[in-house]
């Protein structure tokens, strides 16, 4: 792991940073625009108010979205994402969402962020 990724893991018993850079496969941030990094809490809340084809979400779990997303998106007034603690039933929401709105990369960032871990059973 480079020294740049190593900097921008948070611990989680303190939290997940919402605000932390989205890295790519060299572990260097991804550009959102001009002088801007892609930032997990972009990804979550984006992942959040998706709209699929196929979604049977009814209008409770569409508020618990909605109210989640808000929680990471933060203060209107401020441009940062807070760091939060998240139980296992949003954390759920927010892969089961990312899994479908985003390619490998994009899910296997926000599940390291939310889970602290990648690896996997080796088929």
């Amino acid at each position: 792991m480079s020294k740049s990724a190593e900097t921008q893991v948070v611990p989680l018993e303190e939290g997940i940073d919402f605000n932390a850079p989205v890295l790519d496969m060299n572990d260097n941030p991804i550009s959102a625009g001009e002088n801007e990094d892609l930032r997990l809490g972009n990804l979550c809340v984006n992942a959040l108010m998706v709209s699929f084809d196929d979604d049977k979400a009814d209008g409770t779990q569409k508020l618990k979205r909605f109210n989640l997303a808000k929680k990471i998106q933060g203060s209107a007034s401020d441009n940062d994402f807070p760091t939060l603690r998240l139980n296992s039933k949003n954390k759920k929401m927010i892969l089961d969402l990312a899994e479908q709105a985003y390619q490998t990369l994009m899910y296997a960032r926000i599940y390291e962020a939310l889970e602290g871990f990648t690896e996997g059973d080796d088929d």
